[in-house]
This record gives structure tokens, C-alpha cells and sequence, in this order.
């Protein structure tokens, strides 16, 4: 009984409140009028570079010395399933997978196998090759760089 009575004071003292549009047609063009424009007067011009570095995504902006492994972790049914965290200058963490391309070297550095105790990573694409003729890619191995997780102590777990 209180709250029904409780709502239909509500409701009478809310109806009051609202206010027809001051045009007399009940539409009023107040939700429509432009909103204000606000002068910045530290705008800088940025150029076309500087658009471009800070729409690079972080595992192609660095030189690939630049980064840290922090941990892999191994799917052993599918080996296209194992992933490895890596860390960028930036301090952000990301996930990469196998045939996944990182650092703005030329030729770009892809990520070839995955393992425990780090990642092999070799380059897209190739401008020598061997005295057969066989393109030679350029190869690198990055050890899992994580203090806190030691690889004997996990062994004996």
C-alpha cells in the first residue's frame, strides 16, 4: 500500500517537471543544434611518419634484439598450437603462435619453432643462396628469458 502510494506521488511530482518545447508543435530542435566548438591552441602538426610509428603495431616497431621471451607454452598434441609470450622495449606482453612475423628488420623474422626453453625464429624471405642454388634463410635462436621460473626447479617438480 506504501509504495503504491509512494509511486503515484512520484509519478504526479515527476510529470510536473516536464517542459514542452518553447516552438508549441512538442518537438523542440534543442537535441539538434550543433555542439560548441572548442579551439585547442596546442594543436601540433604531426607528419606522416609520426602517424605511422604510432600505428605500428609494438612486435614490428623494434629491432629484434629489442625483445624478450618470457615464457613458451606447449601444446603437445598439435605442435601449430604451442605460443610464446614476448615482451616488447615497451614493457607490453604479447602472444605470438607459430609463422607469426615480429621486428622491423628487412627481411622480416618469423617464428619457426617453439620449445620449452625458448623460440626459433628465421627470416621471411631470402635475397642469397647456397652454392646448389637452395635459398638460405637466415636463422636465430631466442632463449627464454624469465627470472622468475627456473628451468631445473621445474624439473624436479
Amino acid at each position: 500500500m506504501i509504495k503504491s502510494s509512494l509511486i503515484i506521488i512520484l509519478f504526479i511530482f515527476s510529470t510536473s517537471y516536464v517542459k514542452a518545447a518553447d516552438d508549441g508543435s512538442g518537438f523542440g530542435t534543442d537535441f539538434f543544434t550543433e555542439p560548441p566548438l572548442i579551439i585547442n591552441e596546442s594543436i601540433t602538426e604531426e607528419t606522416d611518419a609520426d602517424i605511422v610509428e604510432n600505428n605500428i603495431h609494438p612486435l614490428l616497431r623494434y629491432d629484434l634484439n629489442k625483445y624478450l621471451v618470457i615464457g613458451t607454452f606447449l601444446h603437445l598434441g598439435n605442435d601449430n598450437r604451442s605460443l610464446a609470450i614476448i615482451r616488447t622495449p615497451d614493457g607490453t606482453d604479447h602472444v605470438v603462435f607459430l609463422e607469426d612475423i615480429f621486428s622491423n628488420n628487412e627481411p622480416p623474422w618469423t617464428v619457426k619453432k617453439i620449445n620449452v626453453r625458448g623460440i626459433f625464429i628465421q627470416t621471411e624471405n631470402t635475397e642469397s643462396s647456397d652454392e646448389n642454388g637452395n635459398p638460405v634463410f637466415l636463422k636465430k635462436y631466442i632463449d627464454v628469458n624469465n627470472p622468475s621460473v627456473n628451468l631445473t626447479e621445474m624439473n624436479n617438480n
